[in-house]
C-alpha cells in the first residue's frame, strides 16, 4: 500500500474542471496529495512532485466539413496544452518527479468522423514517448492514459442514444469507465509503484481496442 502512498507530494494539475481532472484530484487527495489547480505551470510558484494534465476537447464531424479554425482549436485543447505542461515541468518539478498525461484511445485507434481529434491524441501519445526520453536523465518519469468511453462523456455518448449503448457494449467489459477507474490507475502512477516505469500509455478502456 505505500506505493499508493502520496502524503506529503504536491500535485499541479493541469485542466481543473474536467471530469477526468475532478477524478484524479480526488484520487489525489485521498492518497494524500495537496492539489494545485493551475492553468498554465508557468504559473505555479509552490515547488511540486507531480503534474497531471487532463484537458479534453472532442469533435466528431467528417474531415470535409471540418474548419481550420476548428481543427486548430482541437491541437490547440488536446495537444497544446501538453506541451506545454511538459515543457514548463522540467525547471520546476521536484526530483524524483512524475508526469501523468490523459489521453485518449483515439490516439492510437482511429474512427470515422474523429481525424481532428484523433490526430490531436496520436500526437500526444508520441509527445508523451519523445519527452520520457529527454527527462529521463533528470528522473522525471512521463506516462499517458489513453481513455476509452467514460461514464461522463455526454458529448460522445448519449445515455438515450441507442448508438452510444450499443459502442460501450462493445467493450469486453460491458460498462463505461468511471471515475475510481482513472483515479487509482493515475495514483499508481504518481507513486513509489512506478519508479522504473516510463515512456509508457496505460489504456484503461475496458478492453475496447481489442475489437477495434
Amino acid at each position: 500500500m505505500d506505493h499508493f502512498e502520496l502524503a506529503g507530494k504536491t500535485a499541479a494539475l493541469v485542466g481543473a474542471g474536467s471530469p477526468a481532472a475532478d477524478a484524479i484530484a480526488a484520487a489525489y487527495r485521498e492518497a494524500g496529495a495537496e492539489v494545485v489547480p493551475v492553468t498554465r505551470l508557468e504559473n505555479l510558484e509552490t515547488p511540486f512532485d507531480i503534474v497531471a494534465v487532463a484537458q479534453d476537447a472532442f469533435l466528431a464531424k467528417p474531415i470535409a466539413e471540418i474548419g481550420d479554425d476548428e481543427f486548430e482549436r482541437v491541437l490547440a485543447a488536446n495537444l497544446g496544452g501538453v506541451f506545454a505542461a511538459l515543457r514548463a515541468a522540467q525547471g520546476a518539478i521536484r526530483r524524483p518527479g512524475r508526469i501523468v498525461v490523459v489521453t485518449s484511445v483515439l490516439g492510437e485507434r482511429g474512427l470515422p468522423n474523429c481525424s481532428a481529434y484523433a490526430a490531436a491524441h496520436g500526437a500526444v501519445h508520441n509527445l508523451i514517448r519523445a519527452v520520457a526520453q529527454e527527462l529521463a536523465p533528470a528522473d522525471i518519469s512521463v506516462n499517458g492514459i489513453a481513455l476509452g468511453w467514460m461514464d461522463w462523456m455526454h458529448d460522445r455518448l448519449d445515455p438515450a442514444d441507442p448508438e452510444a449503448a450499443r459502442a460501450v457494449r462493445f467493450t469486453i467489459l460491458k460498462r463505461a469507465g468511471t471515475a475510481d477507474d482513472l483515479g487509482a490507475l493515475a495514483v499508481w502512477l504518481s507513486g513509489s509503484g512506478a519508479g522504473f516505469v516510463t515512456g509508457q500509455i496505460f489504456t484503461a478502456d475496458g478492453g475496447l481496442t481489442t475489437h477495434l
